[in-house]
């Protein structure tokens, strides 16, 4: 992503495989984390942020159709190639995050998923932002998702309403039981295990497939051939 010696676009050519992840990411918070019938002031915090993540799946969507790939597609071909085996780690990572997140009733623990969530965010959304810069000055399109202007709104914490030093203050006050540092720190493992499974995904898929190949794949009444469905299982 940093090498500025390999084109912008082959830089993101990685970005429809993140389709599962991005839409996923609007019912992991809209229909897990949020429970507006709990009392418990760190759900409660969980709920607002939520409100807030879960929408930025819109931004994906702007970014689809400015870099030119949301043409028409067979929509049996689209669903071959996001349930595809080079999909697979992409479509992991969401599923292990919803499971975690619907199967973990501690609102502390989920508190812990959240912030490992955040903490990959930051790093990785920087890293998009500038490419996004180098797309821009060739297209003078704006981007949204893999930008600057998802960035701003990440703080690397949750999305509590606070300030940064608010929130890390709020953080740093709990006190977890013996149980829970324990729990906590191997969920916040399973997290980190996921996006590094992911990644190397991505990172296979861009050595593998050119952003010009991709872009013609999603031309009108084109899709992907009988051969390559079959290398895709």
């Amino acid at each position: 992503m940093k090498d500025t010696s390999i084109d912008p676009y082959n830089r993101v050519a990685w970005f429809p495989c993140l389709a599962h992840f991005a839409m996923s990411f609007k019912d992991l918070n809209n229909d897990v984390l949020r429970d507006e019938s709990s009392d418990h002031p760190i759900q409660q915090i969980l709920n607002h942020h939520a409100l807030e993540d879960g929408s930025h799946w819109k931004w994906y969507l702007k970014d689809i159709k400015s870099l030119g790939l949301d043409q028409m597609m067979r929509f049996s071909d689209f669903l071959k190639f996001m349930w595809s085996d080079e999909m697979l780690k992409t479509r992991r990572l969401s599923n292990n995050l919803v499971a975690m997140c619907r199967y973990q009733k501690d609102p502390l623990l989920r508190l812990a998923i959240v912030e490992a969530i955040e903490a990959t965010g930051t790093p990785a959304l920087s890293t998009m932002a500038l490419v996004s810069e180098e797309l821009k000055a060739l297209t003078q399109n704006r981007y949204f998702y893999f930008s600057g202007h998802h960035v701003k709104v990440e703080t690397g914490h949750i999305q509590s309403g606070m300030e940064h030093d608010e929130t890390e203050k709020l953080l740093l006050a709990i006190e977890l039981t013996e149980e829970q540092e324990v729990q906590s720190m191997q969920l916040v493992e399973q997290v980190f295990d996921s996006f590094t499974e992911c990644m190397e995904g991505l990172m296979t898929f861009a050595e593998k497939h050119s952003f010009d190949e991709l872009r013609e794949k999603t031309h009108p009444m084109r899709g992907f051939d009988t051969a390559e469905m079959a290398l895709m299982g």
